[in-house]
């Protein structure tokens, strides 16, 4: 019986502490991004391979106008910087990448921007 009560209490100790540990975790808020890397038709290859370098995962996230003449790779990339979005590209396309921060609104809000604008 003593061993029975002491398992439920290390149980039920071990339980808090996971419990805790999930509350307190300090997970920054990833925000989306809208990333745009250019590059020329002769760097086109390199820049795709380079790309592809990053996983699977990574490639699937980039859209290409490659095909029709615009050698650009856009994509929504989420982080919780600017830097941090920069960092997870190839190093030759981290300088010249196009990285602007981007939000959806739901249609609540846009009312509500229609309600403060006209001050009602």
């Amino acid at each position: 019986m003593k061993s029975l009560k002491i398992l439920t209490s290390a149980l039920l100790l071990a339980l808090c502490l996971v419990s805790f540990s999930q509350s307190t975790n300090t997970s920054t808020k990833k925000d989306n991004y809208f990333v745009q890397t250019s590059h020329t038709k002769e760097q086109c290859l390199n820049a795709l391979t380079e790309i592809k370098s990053k996983g699977d995962e990574f490639l699937s996230k980039f859209e290409f106008g490659c095909m029709s003449g615009d050698h650009t790779g856009y994509a929504f990339l989420a982080g919780t910087s600017v830097e941090e979005v920069r960092k997870m590209l190839p190093k030759d396309a981290q300088e010249k990448a196009d990285i602007k921060k981007v939000d959806k609104f739901s249609s609540a809000q846009i009312e509500e921007f229609h309600k403060e604008h006209s001050g009602k």
